[in-house]
């Protein structure tokens, strides 16, 4: 469930996504941050201890936004492939609705790093780490459930979640919402994503 924080707390994690986004989560600072909200760092500081905590409440509050929109529509009393269409087109539409945060994400896998980690945000790693695991449990289950039903052929789990994880992640690399896009778009995204990662499950 996605945690319940201060309107300022999100603010900063907003501002935060975006620098690290457009600047790197190598090269943004706190400095950059707290300009970009045309505020101090101390305000940054009251709430995260380290640039490093920071990152890391960024790429958390990101699992957090893609786990409680897919939770919400996941429901085992569905046929499987259908529960896996609905879940992989919410999470699309909550890729694009709050896609710096799912860019930082990107910047992760792809080696970024913020320069030194203490004992808490080691913590905080693992705890991004714990519950991306989580999420993608949500998806292996219901897939586990459609092979079980000879719905989809029988096939490695965890290949198969990070192949499907990696086709709805897709706009990440892409998507540019500052181009127009408008939300007729990104349902089409949505739903031919979504059509997409059912077609590779009964491949």
């Amino acid at each position: 469930m996605l945690e319940q924080i201060s309107a300022s707390k999100s603010e900063i994690l907003d501002a935060a996504a975006h620098c690290f986004m457009t600047m790197g989560a190598d090269s943004a600072s706190i400095d950059d941050i707290a300009a970009s909200l045309g505020s101090t760092k101390g305000r940054i500081y009251h709430h995260f201890p380290s640039k490093g905590a920071l990152l890391a409440a960024v790429q958390l509050r990101a699992a957090r936004f893609t786990y409680q929109a897919v939770s919400a529509v996941a429901d085992d009393a569905l046929p499987p492939q259908l529960c896996l269409e609905r879940m992989a087109r919410a999470h699309v539409m909550e890729v694009l609705r709050s896609l710096p945060y799912h860019k930082v994400i990107l910047q992760t896998y792809t080696g970024a790093r913020a320069k030194t980690s203490n004992a808490f945000e080691l913590g905080m790693q693992a705890q991004v780490r714990a519950e991306h695991r989580q999420y993608a449990e949500l998806f292996r289950d219901q897939i586990a459930r459609g092979i079980e039903a000879d719905i989809f052929p029988e096939r490695n789990l965890t290949v198969t979640v990070a192949g499907l994880m990696l086709m709805l992640n897709s706009p990440v690399f892409w998507y540019q919402p500052d181009r127009g896009a408008g939300q007729e778009f990104r349902n089409t995204i949505a739903d031919d994503l979504a059509e997409m990662a059912l077609a590779s499950l009964r491949a």
